[in-house]
């Protein structure tokens, strides 16, 4: 009885584990253990056999949301379309004889499609079950449903599937061998399922099917999801609840593709978030900090290749982070209302980029390398780019203020033969990061050269841009940040 006892508190303990994709592979691993070091006594093994089908049965995956495809295999051709589905295994009514059944439900069928189970699955298909992907093959009605799904959660399906088609009774354990029982361990065990409705007032495992929307929206914190986002989701905005930190969990939506997250208090996002595979992404209204640290995030690859509109409005941002020179699909840059004094020579770099907006800053002067860019809109207005003489005014530094004759840095040295080799340094794996950085970071002159030691700096006017629209209050001048190579292309102005 005392073994009994503290091995149903181990199990009770096991619970803590329940959400975790392996929970199923803890729980028969645990079991194992417990019998090969005799922790059971023969009277109480059943007890406790009976608590680990419970706790098995109970935690198990009997809802999954997935796409499915029903191919009617009595009627030839038509097109197989895959729906948004939840497909859910249970109890068909709340009576105790009703039969174990299968409810598919989509986004256009919500009452729902109930199959019968036991006598009822012809072949249950698992040859791709690697890629996420597996068939179950009715008799009635003569139904082929293809699943897709994450595979976890796909295989754990199916285990309760296997349960149920097989009475309670485990039939392989997480190694593939199957499990040496006695008598006193095969006894079978009633499954308690739980009903399949929708959306009633009672007791229901399937809930809502709001899972199945695609879109969520939260501006109060009472709406904030206590179990976790929707795998589907692909529109996310979380506004004015005053967010600290970003929820790991947003980072597990695959399909997520905007999201909104303006007028919280974020500081910075973990580098993880770069791994996402964004369109969309409003950052408004927050605390991003002006550290490198805070922007790592953009040096993932999945953000860089489909991120292509940025708003980091309203965040007291005193320049605008390097590292956004990384997200070469960006097609529209907003940075309005932080205190920018200077826009980095790099920007040229984002050759996809056409809108960019800074209004409301500090920016005195422009970088000529901005000429380089196509873009089709450009807002600078409430800046402070003022004229304040006829003339510009000449700061070419002396020859004794620059740094000829000073030796170069090795990332320098490095950097400047990359150029002279012409080797495509923006390919990766090809040079070094380090490398690359410097490349990125350094300036160029008007003769297209980068001005790694000679510089020399000139406040002149930009005459033309190569841009169809540009914002400026009306007693303001552009002016350019020109860097040049050496005193002879200075010369030239």
């Amino acid at each position: 009885m005392q073994a009994t006892a503290s091995a149903c508190g181990a199990v009770h303990r096991l619970f803590t584990f329940a959400h975790h994709p392996t929970f199923d592979e803890v729980v028969w691993s645990s079991y194992r253990s417990w019998r090969a070091f005799g922790w059971f006594s023969v009277t109480g093994s059943g007890v406790v056999k009976k608590v680990f089908y419970k706790c098995t049965v109970h935690r198990r995956k009997m809802k999954l949301i997935c796409e499915t495809c029903t191919i009617n295999r009595a009627v030839s051709g038509g097109k197989r379309v895959f729906l948004k589905t939840i497909l859910a295994i249970g109890k068909g009514s709340e009576r105790k004889a009703d039969e174990t059944k299968i409810m598919l439900i989509t986004t256009s069928n919500k009452t729902g499609t109930k199959y019968a189970v036991l006598g009822n699955i012809d072949k249950i298909f698992t040859r791709f079950l690697e890629e996420g992907k597996a068939t179950i093959s009715f008799r009635v009605p003569e139904h082929d449903v293809q699943i897709k799904s994450d595979k976890i959660q796909l295989t754990a399906f199916l285990k309760v599937l296997k349960l149920v088609l097989t009475g309670g009774r485990p039939g392989n354990d997480g190694d593939g061998k199957m499990l040496s029982t006695t008598a006193t361990f095969v006894q079978p065990v009633a499954l308690r399922l739980p009903c399949l409705t929708v959306d009633s007032k009672k007791a229901s495992m399937l809930g809502s099917t709001n899972v199945l929307s695609t879109r969520c929206v939260i501006k109060h914190r009472k709406d904030y999801p206590s179990k976790g986002f929707s795998r589907l989701l692909v529109s996310l905005q979380i506004s004015d609840i005053k967010l600290c930190r970003l929820d790991t969990q947003i980072m597990l939506l695959p399909q997520l593709r905007s999201l909104n997250l303006s007028n919280n208090c974020l500081q910075q996002l973990p580098r993880k978030f770069g791994q996402l595979r964004l369109t969309d992404l409003d950052l408004s209204n927050n605390n991003l900090q002006d550290s490198a640290d805070g922007w790592q995030w953009l040096l993932e690859p999945n953000i860089q290749t489909s991120l292509q509109t940025l708003n980091i409005s309203s965040n007291g941002l005193s320049f605008l982070p390097i590292n956004l020179i990384y997200a070469r699909s960006l097609v529209t840059l907003v940075a309005d209302n932080n205190l920018i004094r200077k826009i980095p020579f790099a920007l040229w770099k984002m050759l996809r980029l056409r809108e960019l907006s800074l209004a409301t800053n500090h920016i005195t002067s422009i970088p000529e390398t901005l000429r380089r860019m196509r873009l089709q809109r450009l807002d600078l207005s409430a800046n402070e780019l003022f004229e304040k003489e006829a003339t510009v005014p000449d700061l070419r530094l002396p020859e004794s203020a620059t740094k000829i004759g000073q030796p170069s840095s090795l990332f320098e040295l490095a950097a400047r033969l990359v150029i002279q080799r012409k080797i495509p340094y923006w390919l990766p794996g090809i040079v070094p990061f380090t490398i690359v950085e410097t490349l990125h970071r350094t300036p160029l002159c008007g003769c297209g050269q980068p001005c790694f030691e000679s510089r020399v700096y000139e406040r002149a006017k930009v005459i033309s841009l190569n841009c169809k629209h540009i914002i400026l209050n009306a007693n303001h001048q552009l002016y350019a940040d020109c860097v040049f190579c050496s005193q002879k292309c200075s010369r030239k102005v």
